[in-house]
């Protein structure tokens, strides 16, 4: 039995790496469209402390449990199912079951029991019935899955990661976290939700990407000036510097950027664009404005999932 219960637990990890479910490509393809977290379901077993971090042992119940080890820290965010109110790290117990929803695009080792960082964690209220629904919604607010509609009334409680209000156009384009009681049975289901969390969702990379940033960078007549090399290099693209010709030169596939210091038009992809902020060399290090971003992570399909 121990060998059988090692053996799924290798299988889970095969499963978990390769985004399950994966029966065929179509299916794939429809899981990496419609959300970016795989989720994981169980009871707490037993927990352990730190001023920083949470350990939790949970188990899934099958016919061979399967163990698995989830680290909450700070930045997991952690609801109630039923109260839709905010879990703190501290308040977790033993016998709860539990929802852990993680990011599907982070690298997995492979050793069991899996251990994982979770973005999401939901918390069943025993007393409370209520559905929880993770994942993409199109412009009508229509699950990307086609399971379930968004009938979003001023009754619904819109926030974001933080907790803080934000309005209905602030959804688009987020990973939602749906919280409602009662949806009919139609096809799509549509329910009126008693609370909605926009996630903003930031690949791997774009997180790295972001902590270049934030430790380095300035600002320039209001506008954030980041370091070009460090940013390029970190979504992919090969920097060249062309001395001579007081430019650097970016590459990724088929696309491309010549970028002169000091001038506002740049290149992109045979077109010319205009920064914000023309570029400035500082402490040996070429800074362009943020606006460059967006063109960066077009190009780097990792970055825009």
């Amino acid at each position: 039995m121990k060998n059988l219960s090692i053996f799924a637990g290798a299988i889970l990890l095969i499963t978990l790496l390769f985004n399950y479910p994966v029966a065929n490509a179509d299916t794939e393809k429809v899981t990496q469209d419609t959300t970016n977290f795989i989720k994981s379901s169980g009871i707490i077993k037993d927990i352990e402390k730190t001023e920083d971090l949470v350990t939790l042992t949970v188990e899934c119940e099958d016919e061979e449990p399967i163990v698995t080890i989830l680290k909450v820290t700070n930045d997991t965010l952690s609801f109630n199912s039923g109260t839709t109110k905010e879990v703190k790290k501290d308040a977790f117990q033993k016998g709860q079951r539990i929802d852990a929803y993680y990011d599907k695009n982070k690298p997995m080792i492979m050793i069991y029991p899996a251990q994982i960082y979770p973005e999401l964690v939901i918390v069943h209220d025993t007393k409370n019935s209520s559905s929880i629904k993770v994942g993409k919604f199109d412009e009508q607010f229509l699950s990307v899955d086609k399971e379930l509609k968004l009938k979003i009334d001023k009754e619904t409680v819109l926030v974001n990661e933080k907790g803080e209000k934000i309005t209905q156009k602030d959804l688009r384009g987020k990973e939602l976290v749906v919280f409602y009681t009662i949806a009919t049975k139609s096809i799509p289901a549509q329910t009126a939700p008693s609370k909605i969390v926009a996630i903003n969702y930031l690949s791997p990379e774009m997180k790295e990407v972001q902590k270049i940033i934030e430790k380095d960078h300035f600002m320039q007549n209001g506008t954030k000036m980041i370091p070009l090399r460090k940013v390029a290099e970190q979504l992919g693209y090969k920097v060249i510097n062309h001395p001579k010709r007081n430019s650097v030169f970016l590459k990724l596939g088929n696309s491309s950027f010549t970028i002169k210091r000091g001038e506002e038009v740049y290149s992109y992809n045979r077109s010319l664009r205009k920064f914000i902020e023309k570029p400035i060399v500082k402490a040996n290090k070429t800074y362009v404005s943020e606006d460059i971003l967006e063109l960066l992570i077009h190009d780097n399909p990792s970055s825009s999932k």
